[in-house]
């Protein structure tokens, strides 16, 4: 939760505040009046006394589950550079795709294998390193993939033709997560 949304609930929490002076000003001077009317506006007073503290009791508890939100945003900040430095420094050459073979992210291992930065690799598809005579099959691969409605794991050997450089054999496990 940003700094600003803090500022504006502890902000509200002080107009609330002095709402309920006013009101209760408000309900000081009927009680001192003699008119019929006062008693009618006594009652709706008494009404907007118990509405502002109900809406006080929210604003406290809206306050307390953005202070656990900013905390849960904390720590899932935390996991997730822990992530990425995982992701980032195995030794292991990953690279994470979409169902359609795009390379969304890789590692630095996985840079230095296809010989290329890793920004360069992000947004290109993957079966432009795969040697032409594999293709195929990597299409082949990928289209298993769509067709299954289960956890999919498939292991494979495939030629790799990285830029600039020699092909290699690599293996490799494509995997179906759904996020």
């Amino acid at each position: 939760m940003s700094p600003e949304l803090l500022v504006n609930l502890d902000m509200f929490t002080h107009q609330l505040q002095l709402l309920q002076g006013y009101l209760a000003n408000l309900h000081q001077d009927t009680n001192t009046a003699v008119q019929p009317e006062a008693d009618l506006l006594l009652a709706a007073l008494k009404e907007l006394e118990t509405a502002s503290k109900t809406l006080e009791i929210a604003t406290e508890k809206l306050f307390e589950q953005s202070q656990k939100l900013v905390n849960v945003q904390a720590r899932l900040r935390e996991e997730y550079k822990r992530y990425q430095d995982l992701f980032e420094f195995i030794p292991n050459a990953y690279l994470v795709s979409d169902t359609q073979g795009k390379i969304q992210s890789a590692n630095s291992a996985a840079a230095i294998l296809f010989n290329l930065q890793q920004r360069f690799l992000v947004n290109k598809p993957l079966i432009c390193f795969i040697a032409v005579e594999e293709r195929q099959a990597f299409r082949c691969l990928l289209n298993q993939i769509h067709e299954c409605e289960c956890d999919y794991v498939q292991e494979s050997i495939l030629h790799i033709q990285p830029r600039k450089c020699e092909p290699f054999e690599a293996a490799i496990t494509v995997a179906l997560k759904v996020i």
